[in-house]
């Protein structure tokens, strides 16, 4: 007897330890019931199920979070000795966010998720939702929610897309964004390059055919489609018999050729390009309204060997003439150099849009028009390509209302 007190001793006072100062060790059953039911209930942040529900929960407190879809969440810090709580969610308006391409990052006040995605927001007032895309461009709609319940929310984003056998870099403009007859719209991001170019060339006249009425060191096809009395970007090699890009200029807009060769060109790229669309030349309202939110981007104006008058004569941005593909940023289109640069020829013979290196300031804007020979090539006068609908292999046109 005297042996067994001290242990029953020990058991009692072991108890009152743990009872006065660890409380949470004990277990007590907490019964969860919300309004409405059917909430996913978390227990200190681990998920235990949907209410009502019943649960042991240590004796020292816990933390509890009911959500459900179309309400907002509701949480309670409990104290026990407690055998039920009582949760009502407050019901707000579900949106279901979908983007076009999905992948982008949602913002919207303190929401943080990637598309496709979902949250609540206040019923009675305006939330602006932002979708991030892959090339930093974003877009905000703002959505009028009025009553509770829930919609879907389509945003339309521009992306990048690259044509597998060319690796041409197109900008996808869905339609949401641009006036009804333009789009959608797959939009060269860069003009032309001397390297893409140059590829044309080789297709069309692999063996550099030449007669004796042609200039030294230049081809039939060269003197047909590159009328100009300049040093021109592209050269070639007897031995190899190929057309290529003089030294250090294949990422430089291609310029020089007529407006015919650019029309050429588009219809070479459509029928080897793996996009299964019809290129051709923008005309000057598309290529306007697509300028025009790039009027923030720097554009290109060397003057390092010569003073123009109408220009200032100190300026000298780095670059002897055209700048190459994309150094200048993009515009929220994810179109770069729309301004300055170099002119690009339209879909209207003989006319050319948006300034070029060799011009003043005030003509290298979206409004910016200019009459040429479309028989000459120029040196400040290069092109890029459009056409109308999305890429055939991808699978970002999908969503309703958004697609061709």
């Amino acid at each position: 007897m005297k042996k067994i007190l001290p242990g029953i001793l020990l058991i009692v006072l072991s108890v009152f330890i743990a009872e006065r100062f660890f409380p949470q060790i004990r277990m007590k059953q907490l019964t969860v019931v919300t309004i409405p039911g059917g909430a996913l209930v978390s227990i200190n942040g681990v998920p235990a199920g949907f209410s009502p529900l019943k649960q042991f929960v240590p004796y020292g407190g816990v933390f509890v979070v009911a959500e459900k879809d179309g309400f907002f969440l509701s949480d309670s810090l409990v104290k026990l000795p407690l055998d039920t709580l009582f949760l009502q969610l407050r019901e707000g308006c579900l949106l279901v966010v979908n983007t076009n391409p999905p992948g982008c990052h949602i913002i919207s006040h303190d929401y943080s998720g990637i598309s496709p995605c979902s949250l609540v927001v206040e019923s009675g007032n305006s939330v602006e939702i932002t979708a991030l895309g892959e090339m930093g461009i974003s877009v905000t709609r703002t959505v009028n929610v009025l009553t509770p319940g829930a919609r879907v929310v389509e945003l339309a984003v521009p992306y990048e897309f690259t044509d597998q056998t060319g690796g041409f870099v197109f900008s996808v403009i869905p339609r949401d964004l641009l006036p009804f007859a333009m789009g959608p719209l797959t939009v060269g991001r860069y003009e032309v390059t001397v390297s893409q170019f140059t590829d044309f060339m080789n297709a069309v006249d692999p063996w550099l055919l030449t007669d004796s009425l042609s200039i030294r060191g230049r081809t039939c096809l060269m003197d047909s489609i590159l009328k100009c009395n300049w040093r021109c970007s592209v050269g070639f090699n007897i031995d190899t018999t190929a057309y290529a890009p003089l030294e250090g200029t294949n990422d430089y807009p291609m310029v020089g050729m007529t407006w015919n060769a650019a029309e050429w060109y588009c219809d070479w790229f459509s029928s080897t390009g793996s996009t299964g669309l019809e290129f051709r030349l923008l005309n000057a309202n598309e290529w306007r309204i697509l300028a025009e939110p790039g009027a923030d981007v720097p554009v290109n104006l060397s003057d390092i060997n010569e003073t123009i008058l109408s220009r200032h004569p100190e300026l000298n941005d780095g670059w002897r003439e055209s700048a190459p593909a994309g150094v200048l940023g993009q515009s929220s289109f994810g179109l770069c150099a729309m301004q300055g640069n170099v002119w690009e020829w339209t879909f209207s013979e003989g006319i050319a849009v948006g300034g070029s290196w060799l011009s003043s300031v005030e003509d290298c804007r979206a409004g910016s028009i200019i009459k040429l020979s479309d028989n000459l090539g120029y040196p400040f006068v290069g092109f890029r390509i459009v056409a109308t609908g999305f890429p055939t292999d991808n699978n970002y046109s999908s969503i309703s209302g958004i697609g061709d």
